[in-house]
């Protein structure tokens, strides 16, 4: 398994801010929400057990996006097509007069392929994830098991932020993609089909505005 997610077995170290607010302190989207306990939700607030590579010793990570969860029923229903192929197959004519061993070989090759298909689809959803700490933003574009893509901007580089939601199904169950345009190397992050847009949006409103009060009232990090 890749060593994006690592779990952490020792407590949570919190900043050694002094001078600076916790998210709680300046946030109502973090004030208002509890942090996520399901290690398979799309919408995570401070995880606590939970750390990605590239993460420094006291950064905290306040949210977590995945694509939302319906996002995944279309492979979902091709899995389970996928599942009463061999039983239609068997039906047809010429299944009959085949040998039994290569019936039998056929359709557990069928069944690995499938599994392999459920288990990539996973893995892709699993680890494509925006993270929002309490210095960076960080988009992880997972690829495969080998190679994956760090984009990495932090707070006071973020310019503007945007959503989209459009459609009934979107608006029905609450997601969409969010733009964000910055000064960094990536000039845009796209974070597509996530939860609760405008929460997000919200909150990363509230971070770039913590974070000019920081530079307005000498705070140095």
């Amino acid at each position: 398994m890749p060593d994006i997610f690592v779990a952490d077995s020792h407590k949570p170290r919190r900043h050694k801010k002094h001078a600076y607010r916790a998210a709680v302190e300046y946030s109502t989207v973090m004030e208002e929400e509890k942090p996520t306990k399901n290690p398979l939700a799309a919408f995570v607030i401070r995880p606590r057990k939970l750390h990605f590579e590239t993460q420094d010793k006291k950064e905290q990570i306040l949210m977590l996006l995945r694509r939302h969860l319906i996002t995944n029923v279309p492979w979902i229903l091709i899995v389970l097509i996928g599942l009463i192929v061999p039983v239609l197959v068997s039906l047809l004519p010429f299944w009959e007069i085949l040998p039994g061993r290569f019936q039998l070989v056929g359709v557990v090759v069928w069944y690995l392929l499938v599994v392999g298909y459920v288990f990539e689809r996973f893995l892709t959803w699993y680890f494509n994830v925006f993270i929002v700490t309490d210095e960076r933003i960080i988009d992880i574009d997972f690829y495969s098991l080998i190679y994956k893509e760090f984009s990495v901007a932090k707070i006071d580089q973020i310019q503007d932020v945007t959503f989209t939601q459009g459609g009934v199904v979107r608006a029905l169950f609450n997601f969409g993609t969010i733009f964000i345009q910055t000064a960094a190397e990536k000039r845009e992050f796209d974070l597509k089909d996530v939860p609760q847009p405008r929460k997000v949006t919200k909150f990363i409103h509230e971070m770039m505005t913590e974070e000019e009060l920081e530079k307005l009232e000498g705070r140095v990090r």
